[in-house]
């Protein structure tokens, strides 16, 4: 129970202590004050750099529909669609609008096709149309997830990082995922689907909580292999934790460790953790997508959380190692 409130307490003094100081600033100052307590440098990290984003072009159709067909099918709800559709070639049509156009399109022209007033013709037009579009749809959504800004940003980094105190908009992109997931599971029975749920989604997927996820994952993963590779510079056996010696300076850096690690950084991981492992699993459709028409997944959400936590098991590690040669309590 005082182990859980020192923790608290501690986590409200990082916080209190200045809004603009960001997780990866108390890792670095971990890594100073270990710096400053023995006679090692500090390891300092690699630039990050954003991951290549594999563009999907747009489908291409060879299939028309004169505006003579759309005038005379008047009696079709779906020539409303097309004719508002074509208004906009030739100016800025989003991604996810064609998408929208495409599921639209699907859904609405079988009520044409069945109707008595519906030339033979434009019938055998439609028909080959819907099956056209039915057969392009996983192309349309991933030509949107890797042109449309809000969504071919999500895997590059940012510099607001994730609050020691997992956000509201961790819940809202939650919800964002599963309606895009959704969309990508029932791309084969388009027939059921509701587009008007994209707009929204894409709204709240716009305040790019994903980026700072990932962007502090990929940090603390980082910083956390950094600080091990310098802690592994240590003569520990024949310095530090010497037979005989008062251990002085193996108790300052053991409550470096308890102050920053076990205290603030070690919890924090935990939360980005566990904030992962959900966005992992409301995104799997989505990355089974592109796994299924060999485009590569840009967020590669399960190589950085595995990341993370072999970054951290090797930190504890050394750490272990620490207190076994030292022979000194951990808290």
């Amino acid at each position: 129970m005082r182990l859980v409130k020192r923790i608290a307490s501690t986590l409200l003094l990082f916080t209190l202590a200045g809004c603009s100081k960001q997780p990866s600033d108390i890792a670095v100052e971990y890594q100073q004050r270990l710096a400053s307590a023995t006679d090692i440098e500090v390891v300092h990290t690699a630039p990050l750099y954003n991951p290549e984003v594999q563009k999907v072009p747009l489908p291409t159709s060879e299939l028309t529909i004169s505006m003579l067909d759309i005038t005379t099918a008047g009696h079709c709800k779906v020539t409303n669609l097309i004719a508002a559709h074509n208004n906009q070639l030739g100016k800025v049509s989003y991604p996810s609008e064609r998408l929208k156009y495409n599921i639209l399109f699907i859904q609405q022209a079988p009520h044409c096709i069945h109707h008595p007033n519906t030339s033979d013709e434009l019938k055998q037009t439609f028909t080959q149309a819907i099956q056209e579009k039915k057969q392009q749809l996983p192309r349309y959504f991933l030509h949107m997830m890797t042109f449309e800004r809000e969504l071919a940003s999500l895997s590059l980094l940012i510099a607001e990082e994730v609050p020691l105190e997992l956000p509201a908009a961790h819940s809202n992109m939650l919800e964002a995922v599963n309606e895009l997931a959704e969309l990508a599971i029932h791309l084969d029975t388009p027939e059921n689907l509701n587009p008007v749920t994209l707009t929204p989604a894409l709204k709240v997927l716009s305040q790019r909580f994903i980026s700072s996820l990932v962007t502090s994952v990929r940090k603390q993963t980082q910083l956390n292999n950094a600080t091990t590779r310098q802690l592994q510079q240590l003569r520990l056996r024949d310095d530090i934790c010497k037979s005989g010696g008062n251990k002085k300076q193996a108790k300052i850096i053991s409550n470096i460790f308890n102050k920053y690690y076990l205290s603030v950084l070690q919890p924090y991981q935990a939360v980005l953790s566990l904030s992962m492992e959900e966005l992992i699993s409301a995104w799997q459709p989505i990355h089974l997508l592109y796994q299924n028409n060999n485009v590569v997944d840009p967020l590669m959400l399960q190589q950085h959380l595995d990341n993370l936590k072999d970054s951290a098991k090797a930190h504890v590690k050394w750490w272990q190692k620490f207190y076994q040669l030292c022979e000194i309590p951990p808290v």
